[in-house]
């Protein structure tokens, strides 16, 4: 099987890392920076480079879209104009109804397969891939019944074999629920390494006195600006909410600490601590 890589990153690279003990597979890879191609090819993520996206597409069995989620949405009708019958495409973009909305009425809807696996790191590149991102890891796929039968499965046993648990999920519910557990923790981390930057001018004071609570905290805010825009903006409505929801609690905080309100302050941090209780 060909499988062609639109992205060849931190995701699309981990995702050739992990099927590397396939010898029934050969991934090559497309992407708009040539020096990304160019690493990739070096570190033996793929093996075939493809200039032309039309040349790949042909090329491909399985084409396998990993890019900023807003050019998902262009890119992938103009590879769904192309593709024949035999032919599977699935993108691993972090926002899903947008997506899926934008080829709903594509004639050949049936061929494609929406993902999201819930892996990554801070670091993005080829040189951030590496064999065991995915492994017992989620993947969410949305919106299947949308999807050809034989191609789902056919997709989900590889998918599997590269580490991924599968969930089905519906595309909009997704997004509800991925701008609470996700985009909002990126969110708070940039808004706080902002708050510190502007207040802290002095990297070597930040070095020299942040505690590993502020490290873990901020982590986050090390990931790609351009990949986190995107997503925001393109889960804009429900990541308004989540932002809503958590100013709120903000202000709850706020509140019990100005008020020298001491019990009432252990108590809700106490019914925050609560979260131990499903994240280990």
């Amino acid at each position: 099987m060909n499988v062609l890589l639109v992205g060849v990153g931190l995701i699309g690279g981990s995702f050739s890392l992990a099927l590397k003990h396939r010898t029934d597979l050969t991934f090559g890879g497309y992407d708009n920076r040539e020096e990304a191609q160019n690493e990739a090819f070096d570190l033996g993520i793929i093996s075939q480079r493809f200039n032309l996206l039309s040349e790949g597409i042909k090329w491909a069995d399985l084409i396998v879209v990993s890019v900023p989620v807003k050019a998902i949405r262009g890119i992938l009708p103009e590879i769904l104009d192309q593709i024949e019958p035999n032919q599977t495409i699935v993108d691993f973009g972090s926002t899903k109804a947008a997506i899926c909305a934008s080829v709903a009425d594509h004639e050949n809807r049936k061929q494609f397969i929406a993902g999201h696996p819930i892996a990554g790191t801070e670091h993005s590149g080829p040189s951030a891939a590496f064999e065991g991102l995915f492994r017992d890891k989620n993947l969410i796929l949305c919106d299947t019944r949308l999807t050809e039968p034989g191609k789902l499965k056919d997709f989900e046993a590889l998918a599997t074999d590269a580490g991924f648990n599968i969930i089905h999920m519906d595309s909009k519910e997704h997004d509800r629920h991925l701008a609470y557990i996700s985009h909002l923790s990126h969110i708070t981390s940039f808004a706080l390494s902002s708050a510190v930057l502007q207040k802290e001018k002095d990297g070597e004071v930040i070095l020299d006195l942040a505690g590993s609570g502020f490290a873990s905290t901020v982590r986050l805010a090390k990931s790609s600006p351009g990949m986190w825009s995107s997503i925001f903006m393109e889960n804009k409505e429900m990541v308004l909410r989540s932002i809503e929801a958590y100013k709120k609690e903000l202000e709850k905080l706020e509140a019990l600490i100005i008020e020298n309100q001491d019990e009432a302050l252990e108590k809700y941090l106490e019914d925050g601590r609560k979260i131990r209780r499903i994240l280990p």
